[in-house]
Parts: C-alpha cells; sequence; structure tokens
C-alpha cells in the first residue's frame, strides 16, 4: 500500500492506494495526526484484506437498503434488550434518508459531532452507547449480504479513534464538554439508619406524618441492598424461588448477552432470612404486591417504584443518591463482608452473585470508603 500526506490550504492531504482498491483514494484531515491516525487504522485493515465500505464500488440501489429499515429488520429478527430497543428507535429518527453505503468513516465522525453539538449535547458515554447499538447493528447486516465465504466488508463504526466519544477542544468552542459521571455514592452508617427509621414510620420532626406503612416497600428496601438484586429482578421474584432450607434466591436475571435470560443464585443474609420468611409465609406467586404480572406494565411499575425510592431517599434526608446506587451499596457490602475466619467471598465468588461475567464490572462498583480502608492499617 502507497500512501502520502502532503499539506495543502492549512489541512492534510491523505492519498491512499493499494491492489485491492478500485483506484486512488483522498481524504482531507485539518491535523497531520488526524491523517496518520486514520492511515494507520486504514493500513492494519487492507493488511488483512479488508476493505472500508466507503473504499467500494457503489452497490445498485436493491443492494443499498435505507439505514431506517436495517435497523427495523435488526430488532425484528435479533433479539435485543429493553434498553437497545429504545435507543435504536432514536436512532432510527436520527438517520432518515441515510443508505448503508452512506455509513463511512467520515460519516460516522459527523455523527459522533452532532451527538456532541447543542442539540444533543450527549455524555461520552451515551454517546459510546448510540455508536455500539449502531455498529451492532452494522455488524449483522454486513455479515448478512456478504458472499458466501468471503469476508464482510470492514464496519467504520467499528474503527473509531480511541476516545472519541471525549470532547475535544474545538467541540468546547460549541458547547460546555461533559465527561463522564463515576458513581460511587455510599451509604453512610447515619445514612442508613436515617432511611431504615424512614420505613420503620419514624416521623420527621419538620413533617406532618411518617413517610410510609408499607411493610412491602420496607422488606424491598432491604431485600434490595442486602442481596444487589436489580429493582426488576426484586419485583418480579416469586415466593417458589426463594428456598429457605438452604437460604438462596434463584434469580432468572435478565442482563445477559442480547437480553437473554441468565439465571444466578443469590445467598441470603442471615439477618434478611427471617424477615423474607415471616413475610412469605401463606404466600403464593409474587413476593411484592407492585407488579400484576403483564409484560405491558413493567416499565410502567419500574417508574413508580423508582419515584418512590426516590421519596424515601429525599424523606430521609439522603441526597445524591439513586436506587440504582442500592445495588453498589450491595456490591460493596459483599465485598467487604468478613467473619472470624476472614473475606466471606472472593472476587469471582461476589461476581456471581451480582451476575456479572466480566470482572471489571467489580471495579466499577467496588466504591470502597477511603476511612474504612485506613481504618484496617491501624
Amino acid at each position: 500500500m502507497a500512501t502520502n500526506i502532503q499539506q495543502r490550504s492549512g489541512k492534510f492531504q491523505l492519498r491512499v492506494s493499494h491492489k485491492l482498491l478500485p483506484k486512488p483514494f483522498f481524504f482531507t484531515f485539518p491535523t497531520q495526526p488526524q491523517a496518520e491516525s486514520y492511515r494507520d487504522q486504514l493500513m492494519a485493515l487492507l493488511v488483512n484484506g479488508i476493505v472500508p465500505q466507503e473504499m467500494l464500488s457503489k452497490p445498485k440501489s436493491g443492494e443499498d437498503p435505507m439505514l431506517p429499515v436495517v435497523i427495523r429488520d435488526y430488532v425484528t429478527n435479533t433479539p435485543v434488550t429493553d434498553s437497545d430497543d429504545a435507543l435504536l428507535a432514536l436512532i432510527r429518527q436520527e438517520v432518515i434518508g441515510v443508505r448503508v453505503s452512506g455509513v463511512t468513516f467520515a460519516w460516522t465522525e459527523d455523527y459522533v459531532r452532532q451527538l456532541k453539538s447543542p442539540e444533543h449535547h450527549l455524555a461520552p458515554s451515551s454517546i459510546r452507547k448510540r455508536v455500539g447499538a449502531l455498529a451492532r447493528v452494522m455488524d449483522w447486516h454486513l455479515k448478512r449480504v456478504a458472499a458466501d465465504g468471503s469476508m464482510p466488508r470492514a464496519n467504520p463504526l467499528r474503527i473509531m479513534a480511541r476516545g472519541y466519544s471525549a470532547y475535544s477542544k474545538e467541540d468546547a468552542k460549541l458547547v460546555e464538554p461533559k465527561v463522564d459521571v463515576v458513581r460511587n455514592r455510599r451509604l453512610s452508617p447515619d445514612d442508613a439508619a436515617r432511611i431504615l427509621a424512614a420505613l420503620d414510620g419514624v416521623k420527621r420532626e419538620d413533617r406532618e406524618r411518617p413517610f410510609t406503612d408499607d411493610k412491602a416497600f420496607g422488606l424491598l428496601y432491604r431485600l434490595i441492598v442486602d442481596t444487589g438484586l436489580r429493582l426488576y429482578e426484586a419485583y418480579r421474584l416469586t415466593v417458589s424461588a426463594i428456598d429457605f432450607k438452604t437460604n438462596i434466591i434463584r434469580v432468572d436475571g435478565s442482563k445477559g448477552h442480547r437480553g437473554v435470560i441468565k439465571p444466578r443464585v443469590v445467598p441470603i443474609k442471615k439477618e434478611l432470612r427471617q424477615l423474607l420468611q415471616d413475610w412469605c409465609s401463606g404466600r403464593v406467586g409474587l413476593v411484592f404486591p407492585y407488579w400484576d404480572g403483564q409484560q405491558d406494565t413493567r416499565k410502567k411499575t419500574q417508574g413508580r417504584l423508582t419515584q418512590r425510592f426516590m421519596g424515601l431517599f429525599d424523606y430521609a434526608k439522603v441526597a445524591d443518591f439513586t436506587e440504582h446506587d442500592l445495588r453498589h451499596e450491595a456490591a460493596c457490602r459483599w465485598f467487604e463482608l468478613r467473619n472470624e475466619r476472614g473475606w466471606v467471598f472472593s472476587d469471582v465468588e461476589v461476581c456471581r452473585i451480582m451476575g456479572w461475567t466480566d470482572m471489571r464490572m467489580a471495579l466499577r462498583y467496588a466504591s470502597l470508603r477511603g476511612e474504612d480502608l485506613s481504618m484496617r492499617l491501624g
């Protein structure tokens, strides 16, 4: 492959020729590092016999469907998570008028710039989610249309430079740069005590009435913070999924690849066993009364319970804390759990309890308090 970078009118032009390419191609970049980065990525592809889509001959109209149609077919023919389904519905509106052949490296860069523009102004993590979801759609389509025995065409959404979602100096001229927010909020002992007091009906001095007299909601809170169950796993829990002989909960999680069911077993802590057993005695079906068992009401149930947790934390004066932070808190409690012999569970065992297949999730969730770590030093 022959490449050449020349400076022209303040910009940098990259010329590329290769035996796999039908003709030489020219690309213009605002800076030399950008030109060199794209050249290196392109060389890596061509060395492996992969020709980027934008360098292939223009396909016939029948072989070049509209991108929203491809997204629709992907959602219809493949298992997708609820979150991806909702996200792809938004993306379909953003790519109206774009054909598959139009999804080039340059188009992808422009799409990312749009997501950083004042109109969208998304955080880097949200940008990566959109690009990742669209990349999965393109992977599926390119594999589906590839000739038998041939390599699929390169997916431009997969060759973005590392850190593409971060706001550059040029982006900062238009909008205030956003950064990813790492959630590491923990419940202090006082926070936890105020929450339990509110759930037990203790009235704040500046309020006319207590927070709630709903025993089920109090148990729901204790279940999540002491097991790490996700909210939808908790309110869908059935009595038959709890084994009081072995003190385990069999959870039908759904955070596996593309939303597949990924069951796991969660042990029940001693302080939770009697509460659960007393509550479940004589009950059948769902443990909690918040969901009617219909799939089309899950989102409404989720939203209603999320709002109720917000009200709880507000009443207990626990600022900057969300329902999902309870799962982070639960993970930390599993990591910190000790007995007279030392640590109760290994990192791998905690990952199994929490339903993680990637050990990096442990680093993401383990918000260990610095004061606790310092106390161990004596």
